[in-house]
């Protein structure tokens, strides 16, 4: 999903010049920064940048509003937050984008293993993903819609097709990618009925929430009241993915991301690409740990975390 953020982003901005506004925010991967970023150097581009309230690990809607404007080429924002696990509110962002001009690229690739992405619903003009986070390979996904694919002047090889979506391609694809990315919505497709396949598969991630979000819930009040245990991100009940963040007073978190493992607890540590983020917390260079809920996780996995931690 990177390289294909960084392909997008070069190729759009054949179009942009020096003073054309760019919006990125502080609580994304930096795969939504970076790439974007990267055209100050190249293109002169000004990048406006959301901030993050550590507080509450939420975006400051006013910046938004504030940055998005008449010079404004693309507002880039995360579905959900990789490292704190923060919804955002995606809807009114693209509406802000699309009344100013702007195009809007969403990177989803956190978001799409716990919520049904209906990219017609949302009108963005872009969203990227990739298939590891919802049961498959290591493959980068992009959306875009076919009006944009079709004038956007990508750089590409002679012999390569000009027709939308191979005209977005560098090469030869990964066949074997796909393949094991067909897989694994294979997978989450027969989760649902035969009948009705949308609608059904939209109550099986509704579900899977539902149900995941009780362990996260469990987990968190667990965590909260243990006094060396610090919790980042959103509470239970606000908009959030089941992805819980937190430090331990004390102990490294790459010490105990180690002690949990020789546990068979395998949490990973450090900024998970969303540098700005732990930056921002005041927790360079160990960064957080991070455990999250999946379709497969179990209430007697999250007991043993918690006993776990609690020895820590």
């Amino acid at each position: 999903m990177t390289t294909l953020t960084f392909h997008l982003s070069r190729a759009l901005s054949l179009n942009y010049e020096a003073g054309d506004e760019i919006v990125v925010t502080e609580l994304d991967h930096h795969a939504n920064i970076d790439p974007w970023r990267r055209l100050a150097v190249e293109r002169g581009v000004t990048i406006r940048t959301l901030r993050l309230d550590t507080t509450t690990g939420q975006l400051n809607w006013e910046d938004l509003e504030r940055f998005v404007g008449p010079k404004t080429k693309l507002v880039a924002i995360g579905a959900a937050s990789n490292a704190l696990g923060t919804i955002n509110n995606l809807a009114g962002a693209i509406e802000l984008a699309h009344n100013a001009g702007a195009l809007a690229f969403v990177d989803a690739v956190h978001y799409a293993p716990h919520a049904l992405i209906d990219v017609q619903k949302l009108d963005c003009d872009f969203l990227g993903m990739s298939a590891y986070k919802f049961y498959g390979p290591h493959v980068g996904v992009l959306f875009a819609k076919s009006a944009l694919l079709e004038q956007i002047n990508f750089p590409k090889l002679v012999p390569a097709p000009d027709y939308v979506p191979e005209n977005a391609e560098t090469g030869t694809q990964n066949q074997e990618g796909m393949v094991g990315a067909a897989a694994a919505v294979d997978f989450l497709a027969s989760l649902g009925a035969e009948t009705n396949r949308r609608e059904s598969l939209r109550s099986v991630f509704q579900e899977m929430h539902l149900r995941n979000m009780q362990l996260f819930e469990r987990l968190w009040n667990a965590l909260s009241v243990m006094p060396r245990v610090k919790l980042y991100g959103p509470p239970p009940d606000a908009a959030r993915t089941p992805t819980l963040a937190f430090t331990i007073d004390g102990c490294a978190s790459t010490d105990a991301a180690r002690r949990l493992a020789e546990k068979g607890l395998f949490l990973s540590h450090g900024d998970f690409y969303a540098a700005t983020v732990i930056e921002r917390l005041g927790l360079e260079p160990e960064g957080l740990i991070r455990a999250g809920c999946a379709c497969y996780t179990t209430e007697e996995e999250i007991d043993r975390l918690i006993e776990a931690v609690a020895q820590l």
